[in-house]
């Protein structure tokens, strides 16, 4: 199982690169064949610049396969103006339909404060549909007092990204990682 990490945001270290990354570490298993990190700041010149897929570098075009191959797909935005991110959607007006279909992908994205946590659902999960992705019901959504340092540490974005792994997992027709079935009592309330 190949599990890529997509983040983004525009700045590069962030707390949405991250939250990816958190997600991502819980769903690594002896199953995993491979494992993937992309930061989109560090392409978003690149992206922005390029009008359709066959005007792709060889470097964004490897980026991009790596995305459609994958299993599992996190993707994670900070909220922007109410929604995901120029450079997000950049991306994914690039991706090819055929490519994802039938794929999996968990949406995480971070924000100052709870108003937009819904605004995303209602723009990102349908996009990701029209691509052919399966979208677990699990969103990770986490503020940024919900990060120590760049570190997650707030217990229920720690359980929604536990939750959200098993859901992905459920679908793809795998037993989910022993950690995310390690939840406090209090933990199955969140």
């Amino acid at each position: 199982m190949r599990i890529v990490g997509v983040s983004g945001g525009l700045t590069s270290p962030s707390r949405t690169r991250s939250l990816v990354d958190f997600v991502v570490k819980q769903a690594v298993t002896p199953l995993t064949d491979g494992i993937d990190l992309i930061d989109l700041a560090e392409l978003s010149r690149e992206l922005l610049l390029t009008p359709a897929r066959n005007d792709t570098s060889p470097k964004l075009e490897a980026v991009l396969k790596r995305i459609e191959m994958a299993d599992l797909l996190v993707i994670g935005t900070p909220i922007s103006n109410g929604t995901y991110t120029s450079v997000l959607k950049r991306l994914l007006d690039l991706m090819s339909i055929s490519e994802t279909e039938d794929k999996v992908a968990i949406i995480a994205a971070t924000d100052s404060g709870d108003c937009n946590s819904l605004k995303l659902e209602a723009s990102l999960r349908p996009l990701l549909r029209l691509l052919g992705y399966c979208t677990v019901s699990t969103a990770v959504f986490a503020r940024d007092d919900d990060f120590v340092d760049l570190w997650v540490a707030d217990e229920a974005v720690i359980v929604r990204a536990r939750r959200a792994v098993r859901e992905a997992f459920g679908l793809l027709g795998f037993k989910p990682p022993l950690a995310t079935l390690i939840e406090s009592r209090n933990s199955l309330e969140a």
